[in-house]
């Protein structure tokens, strides 16, 4: 169902990376940082094709997009004695990419996902989040009437106003009618930093190694939750929908339930969009080497290990660690993977 390219080739990478390490006071402290800077041609990107071709897109080789970062770790021997060693560490990330160009020379594109809106502008980051902005919920009719904001019909007559309990969408163009044109990046999923921050201690022949990974700044659409809380059809919701408006006066965050949602109180907006910062307790292990010396083993290793114990996060989703699809676009949409669990995992390392 789609018209051959004999053009098409890979896309391409000029890629800049330099680093530097060292260590200092005897081996005690150990530092690294490295820089890339890359910029890709020849995306591959869906170009418009003419409307007499009988097909609406092909793929093609157009478009260029410029990535920069850094990274840095430390780590340090605190104690260093016959039977006592610790040594704590640290590394941070964070990177920034740029749109140089888009196919045929166009200045933005957008792209439906999930019910999310990705817009991919020149000059800015790489699927950003573009929706409504809220300002809360109508208490009262009357406040909603007074400021006479309305969808229009199909027909391009109608107005339909909206009333106490529906959700107050930012009018960013003046003009009271909410439609496409008030919509603005709401959201970005890109993090401002990551890494991780890890600790060994041991005793003798007795290890414990503890491993956290953490990311800030990063912006999700919880996709589930705009299922479960959008109050339009027939389907099980969660317990928040017993806090939506149902009376005059009242004051809450989460509109009334209206089959079909002929007002789009759930369309796509910053509603849906939440900080998907978290620190998680990644590994924590503990093992003991056992020294052996024979001609076929040298020396056994017993160690238990437990995985994702605890993490901390506002995010309201099952888990702020995952990943829906590898592509650009698409990047920070929670459609409700499964949450990674807690593990257990005990086990024994042979040294032949």
């Amino acid at each position: 169902a789609n018209i051959g390219n004999t053009k098409l080739q890979w896309e391409t990478t000029a890629r800049f990376t330099v680093g530097a390490q060292g260590s200092f006071f005897q081996n005690r402290l150990f530092l690294a940082a490295n820089y890339f800077n890359s910029n890709t041609y020849n995306l591959l990107s869906l170009g418009t094709l003419s409307y007499v071709s009988g097909l609406s897109t092909n793929w093609i080789n157009d478009g260029r997009i410029h990535n920069q970062g850094i990274d840095v770790s430390a780590e340090a021997k605190l104690i260093a004695t016959k039977d006592w060693t610790w040594s704590l560490g640290a590394s941070m990330g964070h990177y920034k990419n740029t749109i140089k160009r888009l196919p045929k020379g166009v200045s933005e594109m957008t792209t439906d996902l999930y019910g999310a809106t990705i817009i991919n502008r020149v000059g800015s980051a790489a699927g950003l989040f573009y929706g409504y902005k809220t300002n809360g919920v109508y208490a009262t009719t009357d406040e909603a009437l007074n400021e006479g904001k309305y969808i229009l019909g199909a027909n391009g007559v109608t107005k339909t106003y909206f009333e106490g309990g529906d959700m107050r969408f930012v009018d960013t163009d003046g003009n009271n009618e909410i439609n496409d044109d008030d919509r603005v990046v709401i959201g970005d999923p890109n993090p401002d930093i990551y890494g991780n921050i890890f600790t060994t201690l041991t005793w003798k022949r007795l290890k414990l190694d503890v491993n956290f990974n953490y990311v800030s700044g990063n912006d999700v659409f919880n996709y589930m939750r705009s299922q479960l809380e959008g109050g339009s059809r027939f389907m099980n919701q969660t317990t928040t929908m017993t806090q939506r408006w149902q009376v005059e006066g009242q004051e809450t965050s989460v509109p009334r339930i209206s089959f079909q949602d002929e007002m789009g109180n759930s369309r796509f907006s910053d509603r849906w969009i939440e900080d998907g910062s978290y620190i998680r307790l990644k590994s924590l292990t503990l093992s003991y080497d056992l020294p052996l010396n024979f001609q076929f083993l040298q020396g056994l290793q017993f160690w238990v290990q437990a995985n994702n114990l605890f993490t901390l996060t506002h995010y309201l989703g099952s888990d702020p660690e995952f990943t829906a699809t590898s592509s650009v676009i698409g990047q920070g949409i929670d459609i409700g993977s499964l949450g990674q669990g807690r593990s257990f995992v005990a086990g024994i390392k042979i040294s032949l």
